[in-house]
């Protein structure tokens, strides 16, 4: 999952069509700019679900909802998902946040909020209590993993292989986390690749990636952002000349410019496969950076909705699900 090889990366046909799939990391409330916490386990934001599950209908999107422990134990969190589930309009996933999900036997900080991070048996028995809740709540175990804070790790893989997990959503491209103890995931792109002991495994990064004139100097980005150029703010002057900009597929933090800025340019890179992907707290303001008011959270809904529009209209590109793309992907591989 770490070190994927040449070999490992899918056969995607430059001719098909785009295909997008939507994750909400579906999870308590807390605030990111603080240390995690076992006390942090609210989850009110989930009674704005349906609200944002009208606008995946209308594009007929089944979104993934990978769920973590704090949602699927409190009724407030799970029966609005449930009436999701059971009525065919999403996906259920799972969503390992280790300060809040039992069995409790770390010291909660910042290095163990990194689930990879945790001795093989601990992230094992974490991810199967979630299961086995996800499992009681939903009537089917989960087969499609995200973890908290991208934070897989070297047993990962082989774990979520042994208890029959199916597509991973962790992979963060272009990011580095390895000064919180966190993966590095600065080599890696949006491409989708097999992993785990098998190679039966999908691994689905999401979608992130760089525009811009300079946009082959990577390693440029990551040299303005680095110490002790990050004090003079050279990431942000490349973004704003234009030059090199890197971006998420998400609306939180990005505009809908960058967006489709994003897409279009991977999109004539050959990228066929897209996530798009945010925080379930954002449904509701106060609770992320990102939408802090009602103002906030109508631009954020419509911003989702004209990604939507432009990528099934102007790219004519399709929803999808993990688990459709693995058939479909698995299929490809096979006729070659």
């Amino acid at each position: 999952m770490l070190s994927p090889g040449l070999e490992d990366f899918c056969v995607i046909d430059p001719a098909e069509k785009a295909k997008l799939i939507v994750v909400i990391d579906t999870e308590e409330e807390f605030n990111w700019s603080l240390d995690v916490s076992r006390q942090n386990i609210s989850v009110r934001s989930m009674r704005s679900l349906e609200k944002l599950q009208f606008l995946f209908d209308e594009y007929r999107i089944l979104p993934v909802y990978v769920v973590d422990y704090p949602v699927a134990f409190q009724p407030d969190g799970y029966r609005p998902l449930q009436e999701i589930y059971n009525s065919g309009r999403g996906v259920i996933g799972a969503h390992l946040h280790p300060w809040v999900n039992p069995p409790f036997e770390e010291e909660v900080g910042r290095r163990n909020s990194f689930p990879g991070n945790l001795p093989l048996l601990l992230e094992a028995a974490k991810l199967r209590i979630l299961a086995d809740l996800l499992s009681e709540r939903f009537g089917s175990r989960p087969k499609i993993y995200k973890a908290g804070r991208y934070g897989v790790g070297v047993n990962t893989a082989d774990i979520l292989e042994e208890q029959g997990y199916e597509v991973d959503l962790s992979v963060c491209p272009f990011m580095d986390y390895s000064s919180e103890d966190g993966p590095n995931f600065t080599k890696f792109h949006a491409l989708p690749y097999w992993c785990g002991k098998h190679n039966r495994l999908l691994e689905i990064p999401f979608t992130v990636g760089f525009v811009g004139r300079l946009r082959s100097w990577v390693t440029l980005y990551s040299l303005a952002c680095s110490f002790p150029f990050d004090r003079l703010h050279l990431g942000g002057f490349l973004a704003r000349a234009g030059l090199l900009n890197r971006i998420w597929l998400s609306p939180e933090g990005y505009t809908l410019a960058e967006n489709i800025a994003l897409l279009r340019t991977l999109y004539q890179d050959g990228v066929r496969i897209f996530s798009f992907a945010f925080h379930s707290p954002s449904i509701e303001p106060g609770n992320t950076p990102y939408v802090t008011s009602q103002t906030e959270l109508e631009r954020f809904l419509s911003q989702c909705r004209h990604f939507f529009d432009y990528f099934m209209g102007e790219l004519d590109g399709l929803p999808t699900t993990p688990l459709e793309l693995k058939v479909h992907l698995s299929k490809a591989a096979n006729s070659h």
